[in-house]
């Protein structure tokens, strides 16, 4: 375990990384960090502050000078105000003088030097001079090198009694597998289901938090130096949805502890999205060449180009909405946030355009990586010719395959299912089963009414009527049991729209979806919803492949004249409601939705029933043994 920590922090950079773990340790070392990295502010040579126990047993002042990998000439001494050098004249000439608070002028400073690899023997005569010169009895100096670090959090974060043997023997499988993403997240996800079942003190949840944050960040750095971060990303939602669960009851509150937690989860936001980023950047060169992205999955399947590609789509659509929320929210860098989200919208554009895999989904499920991507188009109100193309053909594909009885979509979850689709769907029992329920049609239907698409709405209300009479066309709303459920995951929690129909037309199918979304308040009352983060609700419908709740879309896409049913209530918290900011109306011609409504209409609505046919969780993986990259949801889909 130590070798592995040690590796993992000299791997860190400066920014963002290593200086973004170091307080979440001191915190659990029992330090009071008073001072954390800033952007846009000098930092005079003291990247974190913090107060703890000198040798003396007093308390002291501990400035930390942080520096990547291993120490050299070129980091110690160059004419940058990056080196190490200038950086600890700063700290000793500056900082102790001038930005140290009142209350602590007085006591002892440890001016602590933080690399997170080693020093190269050559220079280790270099800092021992340097340390010599500036010593006094009130100024002390600490090398807290790679070694030392690894022992710290081995003694914190990851000591034996809160990481017992059994728990950390599944982290080093789970970093040994990391080329089999199936396996490896098995082994993690073990690791943090495990972790959340310990003690539920709020100290503990702190700790639980923290050790999820750091194992997650071992985890992809590993994973970045063998250029497959499947693993981590997949990680990062569990441990971001977990970490939820953990801080939810403590947001905005006062004690040093929720603030601390409040903490860990901006850090744990801040993680996920870089590994989001780090994967939507290694997708963006593949999207403009012509079938460049399916043959980047190195699979022969038709089925496994199909899942990997939605699967790529949902996670470039969910990326750009955290952009959105960061830029609905942004006090400075909204133009970097901006960019990302133009940048999000041409790169899922061009995925659709040059891989015609994604003009129908092989299953129901893949309803939800749609809706991510219209959410985000819907999000921006961007050029409506794209969204009208792809799911008109969309429209097209699904009639000609249902009639023809192709490769339509179908309700399964499982693998082995999918994988025998084709040569089964000649038969008529097999074809009711496979197409029993649907929230792909009601969630297009919804969007070619809102587009103007008359002529593919009426085609697909003219297929339902004759060949899938059957078929219970539905949606999916969180109900009271999805708090927690929905974060940790729960085998059957929310509700379904059931009934459906698309015989009089999308303007009633509309009306019908928003009052329904009226008649329950369970949607607005989910924590994220309370204090304005909702895109971890996206977060949890991707991870356990839930439907997209119609909350989030269904107003924008009511015609103006209709437009009278209220939003979601307005959060308490200063983060912007996805009512006003996320969904914040569709062109449809002349008419624009707005995000003011009255009250909702006396119209009858289809009932709310637990009786859902829409999948809440994943199924159990047939026992059929099926090769570990063409499993469901072909999670390794980076080029």
């Amino acid at each position: 375990m130590k070798a592995l920590v040690r590796d993992y922090l000299a791997s860190l950079r400066e920014r963002d990384e290593l200086d973004a773990v170091l307080p979440e340790l001191l915190g659990e070392l029992g330090f009071h960090v008073f001072s954390r990295p800033g952007r846009g502010t000098h930092q005079l040579g003291v990247d974190v502050a913090a107060i703890g126990k000198g040798d003396d047993g007093k308390d002291a002042v501990f400035l930390f000078s942080v520096k990547p990998g291993n120490l050299t000439r070129q980091d110690w001494m160059n004419d940058t105000p990056q080196a190490l050098k200038y950086s600890l004249e700063e700290a000793l000439q500056v900082y102790v003088r001038n930005r140290l608070p009142v209350q602590y002028r007085k006591l002892n400073v440890v001016i602590c030097i933080v690399i997170g690899g080693e020093v190269h023997e050559h220079m280790r005569e270099h800092l021992r001079a340097f340390i010599e010169q500036h010593e006094s009895d009130r100024i002390s100096f600490q090398e807290w090198d790679g070694d030392h670090l690894a022992e710290l959090v081995l003694r914190g974060l990851l000591r034996e009694e809160i990481l017992p043997a059994e728990l950390r023997s599944s982290f080093r499988k789970a970093i040994a597998m990391l080329d089999a993403p199936e396996v490896s997240i098995q082994h993690f996800t073990h690791l943090v289901r495990s972790l959340l079942g310990m003690d539920k003190s709020q100290k503990a949840r702190l700790r639980v938090a923290r050790q999820l944050n750091i194992c997650t960040w071992i985890l992809y750095v590993w994973a970045r130096s063998i250029d497959n971060i499947e693993t981590p990303y997949r990680a990062s939602e569990l441990t971001l949805l977990c970490t939820w669960e953990l801080v939810r009851r403590s947001i905005n509150s006062k004690g040093a502890p929720d603030k601390s937690l409040d903490g860990v989860l901006r850090h744990t936001i801040e993680l996920h999205l870089n590994i989001a980023r780090a994967f939507v950047d290694k997708i963006t060169p593949h999207v403009n060449v012509m079938h460049g992205v399916s043959a980047a999955t190195e699979s022969r399947s038709a089925l496994d180009v199909n899942l990997a590609l939605f699967e790529v789509l949902g996670r470039i659509g969910l990326w750009g909405l955290w952009m959105h929320w960061l830029h609905s929210n942004a006090a400075e860098g909204a133009d970097v946030y901006r960019g990302n989200i133009d940048n999000a919208v041409a790169t899922g554009i061009k995925l659709i355009r040059n891989n015609p895999a994604l003009l129908l989904p092989a299953t129901d499920q893949q309803t939800t990586d749609i809706a991510l991507f219209l959410q985000l188009w819907l999000a921006e109100s961007m050029d409506l010719a794209p969204v009208r193309e792809w799911l008109g053909e969309m429209t097209g594909r699904l009639n000609y395959t249902v009639r023809t009885r192709g490769r339509y979509p179908s309700c399964s979850t499982d693998y082995a299912e999918l994988d025998n689709h084709q040569s089964n769907r000649q038969d008529d029992e097999y074809f009711n089963e496979a197409t029993a329920g649907s929230t792909l049609i009601p969630l297009t239907a919804a969007w070619l009414h809102a587009l103007g698409e008359t002529e593919a709405f009426d085609a697909l209300a003219k297929l339902v009527k004759e060949k899938l009479d059957h078929c219970t066309l539905q949606l999916w709303f969180p109900d009271e049991s999805s708090e927690p459920a929905l974060y940790i995951g729960g085998e059957q929690h929310g509700r379904a729209l059931t009934g459906l129909s698309l015989v009089h037309g999308g303007e009633a199918l509309l009306t019908t979806i928003a009052e329904a979304c009226n008649r329950t308040d369970s949607f607005q009352k989910l924590s994220p919803m309370n204090f304005g983060f909702w895109p971890i609700i996206l977060v949890a419908c991707h991870y356990y492949r839930l439907p997209i709740p119609p909350n989030l879309w269904i107003y924008p896409l009511l015609p103006q004249e209709h437009s009278s049913l209220p939003p979601a209530k307005k959060s308490p918290a200063k983060r912007k409601h996805p009512a006003k900011t996320a969904v914040s109306g569709v062109k449809r011609g002349a008419n624009k939705a707005t995000a003011e409504r009255k009250s909702p209409s006396q119209q009858e609505v289809m009932r709310l029933t637990k009786e859902t046919t829409v999948p809440v969780a994943r199924k159990a993986p047939a026992k059929k043994k099926v090769p570990a990259k063409t499993r469901p949801r072909a999670r390794d889909t980076s080029p």
